[in-house]
C-alpha cells in the first residue's frame, strides 16, 4: 500500500458539486486530490441535457456559486449552453484543469479497514486509493426509460432527451414525444415549429406557471459588473422571493389553495379545446408533483400540428404507438421525456464500507443519512447530494455549498492522521426528525411522484427551508462526528496520484 499512488480525496462528479469541492479544498491548500467524472467534459447535468430548449428552472443569479457571482447571464433563466460555460469558466479560474480526469468511470468504491482508505476501482480495470472521497454526482444524469411492449421493435429514432443526438433534425418529421414534465414542456416548443406533427404523451397533467424570462440589458451587466454589492443584492432577493413566496406554497395549506387556484385558472386561459383543457388541469394539490414553469409551452401545444394524448400508451409498433384509445399513430421518432433514475443516483456504483458492508445492504430498509452527507460504517465518504437534501423551491447550488462547507470543516479537522465517521444513533435521530416533518407538508398529501416511494417514504427532499439546511451546516457536531486517529502502523504515505 505505501508504495501505491494515493490521494487526499477523490472527487466523483465534474458538475456544481464536484467543481466546488476542488475549488474549496484548492483553497484550504490542499491540492492531492482528483475530479473524475464518467463524461467527456465537464458540468454534469448540463453537460449530459443538450436537447433543445434546455434552460433552468432556477433563476441565473441564483444558480451559481454565492463566490463567484456571473455578472454576465443573458436571461433571467440561463439556457444549457451558458450554465454549462459557466462551469467551466470556474474550473479554469480556479486552476483545476490539472485535476481533471474525464471519460473516467468508476465502478467501485471499497473501504479498506487496515489502512483507513478507500480504494476505487474503474471500468478500465484500473484502481486509485484515497483517504477521503467526495460523491458529487447528481441525481439527473441515469434516464429513467419506461419499458413498453414492443419498444425494441420501432425502427425508427428513438432517444432519451438526457440522451439527445445533436444530428437529429426534427423538419419534417412526425415525432412522439413521451412525457409531459420539465424536458418535456421545454423540448416541445424548441421544435414544434419545424417538425410536421408532433403528438405528446402525457400520463398525468402539471401545474405549469408562466416562467416570466426576460433578458438582461447591456446596460444591467455592466451595472452587476460595475458594482458587486448590486449583483449580490439581486441574488438576495431572488431567494427571499423563492423562501417567503413560493416554499410556503410546500407547508401552508390555505396559501397553497389561493395560489392553486391561481395556477388552474391560468391554465385554462391558456388551453385551447375543451378536451385539451379538461386533460391539462391537475386534480391533486399543487406542489406534491414538481411545478413546472414556461413562457411558450402553452403556445406550442395549441399548434395546429401538436396534439396532446392523455391516454396511456399500450403498444409500440415498428412503425408507431398505440394508445388505449385504440388509435395508432405512425412517427419518425420517439422522444423519451421521462426523467432520470433518482434510486440509480445513489447506487450507481458499488460502494462497500466497513466490515464489508454494502451501501445498497445498508439502505435495506431506505436510504438515510447524516445531514444528507454521511453514512454509519463508511468513514471518510461524503454525498454533496445525498438523501433528503433536495430542497423544495431554491438552488441546488445553494445547497451544494452548504453540504460542501460542512465536509471542508470535517477534512479540516481530521487533519493528516484522523477517520471522520458518524454514529448510527445520530444519524437514526436525525433522519427520524427528517422524516417526522414530512406530513406537514404538501408532499404527502396523496399525488403520485418521483419523490416518494412505493412504501410513502421521501428520501429526496429535505422538508424544510433552504435558510433552515444553511442553520444546521454551519457546525459539526463532536457528539454525533467522531475524529478517530489513525494507529502509526496502519497510516498510508500519501503520494500524488497520476
Amino acid at each position: 500500500m505505501a508504495n501505491k499512488p494515493m490521494l487526499d480525496v477523490l472527487i466523483i462528479g465534474a458538475g456544481f458539486a464536484g467543481i466546488c469541492a476542488g475549488i474549496k479544498l484548492r483553497q484550504a491548500g490542499i491540492e492531492r486530490f482528483r475530479i473524475y467524472d464518467k463524461a467527456d467534459g465537464i458540468g454534469g447535468t448540463w453537460w449530459n441535457n443538450v436537447y433543445p430548449g434546455a434552460a433552468c428552472d432556477i433563476p441565473s443569479h441564483l444558480y451559481c456559486y454565492s463566490f463567484e457571482p456571473n455578472p454576465h447571464w443573458s436571461r433571467l433563466y440561463s439556457p444549457q449552453d451558458e450554465i454549462q460555460a459557466y462551469i467551466e469558466g470556474c474550473a479554469d479560474k480556479y486552476g483545476l484543469r490539472p485535476h481533471l480526469s474525464l471519460g473516467r468511470e468508476i465502478r467501485a468504491l471499497r473501504y479498506d479497514d487496515e489502512t483507513a482508505t478507500w480504494e476505487a476501482e474503474f471500468t478500465d480495470g484500473e484502481r486509485v486509493h484515497a483517504r477521503f472521497v467526495i460523491n458529487g454526482s447528481g441525481g439527473l444524469h441515469r434516464p429513467s426509460t419506461p419499458q413498453f411492449k414492443g419498444a425494441e421493435r420501432f425502427r425508427g429514432i428513438t432517444m432519451h432527451t438526457a440522451e439527445w443526438d445533436r444530428d437529429f433534425d426534427p423538419t419534417g418529421k412526425d415525432i412522439a414525444i413521451i412525457g409531459s414534465a420539465a424536458s418535456a414542456i421545454q423540448v416541445l416548443p424548441a421544435i414544434a415549429d419545424r417538425a410536421k406533427s408532433i403528438s405528446l404523451y402525457q400520463r398525468t397533467p402539471n401545474y405549469i406557471l408562466p416562467r416570466n424570462d426576460f433578458a438582461y440589458s447591456d446596460r444591467w451587466k455592466r451595472l452587476f459588473r460595475r458594482f458587486p454589492l448590486l449583483n449580490r443584492l439581486h441574488r438576495l432577493m431572488i431567494f427571499y422571493r423563492l423562501e417567503l413566496f413560493v416554499y410556503p406554497i410546500i407547508t401552508r395549506g390555505e396559501y397553497r389553495a389561493k395560489r392553486m387556484e391561481e395556477a388552474r385558472r391560468y391554465i385554462k386561459v391558456m388551453t385551447r379545446g375543451r378536451k385539451v383543457r379538461a386533460a391539462m388541469v391537475p386534480d391533486y394539490e399543487m406542489g406534491c408533483k414538481r411545478m413546472l414553469i414556461s413562457d411558450d409551452f402553452f403556445d406550442a401545444l395549441n399548434a395546429d400540428n401538436v396534439e396532446l394524448v392523455p391516454q396511456p400508451i399500450e403498444e409500440i409498433t415498428e412503425t408507431g404507438i398505440i394508445s388505449s384509445d385504440g388509435g395508432e399513430r405512425p412517427f419518425d421518432a420517439i422522444v423519451y421525456a421521462t426523467g432520470f433514475d433518482m434510486e440509480g443516483h445513489l447506487f450507481g456504483i458499488d460502494i462497500t464500507g466497513e466490515n464489508g458492508i454494502t451501501l445498497r445492504r445498508a439502505w435495506n430498509d431506505g436510504a438515510q443519512a447524516y445531514r444528507g452527507v454521511m453514512a454509519p460504517g463508511f468513514p471518510n465518504y461524503f454525498m454533496a447530494t445525498g438523501p433528503n437534501t433536495g430542497v423544495g423551491t431554491a438552488s441546488v447550488v445553494y445547497m451544494i455549498e452548504q453540504s460542501i462547507g460542512w465536509i471542508m470543516k470535517c477534512i479540516r479537522r481530521a487533519g493528516a492522521d484522523k477517520v471522520v465517521s458518524v454514529t448510527p444513533e445520530a444519524t437514526a435521530a436525525y433522519n427520524s426528525r427528517i422524516q417526522a416533518a414530512f406530513p406537514d407538508t404538501v408532499w404527502t398529501s396523496g399525488c403520485q411522484s418521483w419523490y416518494r416511494k412505493p412504501d410513502g417514504r421521501i428520501e429526496i427532499l429535505y422538508p424544510h427551508d433552504a435558510r433552515s439546511y444553511r442553520r444546521q451546516m454551519k457546525r459539526v457536531d463532536r457528539q454525533h462526528v467522531l475524529f478517530t486517529p489513525v494507529a502509526e502502523a496502519t497510516r498510508p504515505t500519501l503520494q500524488a496520484a497520476k
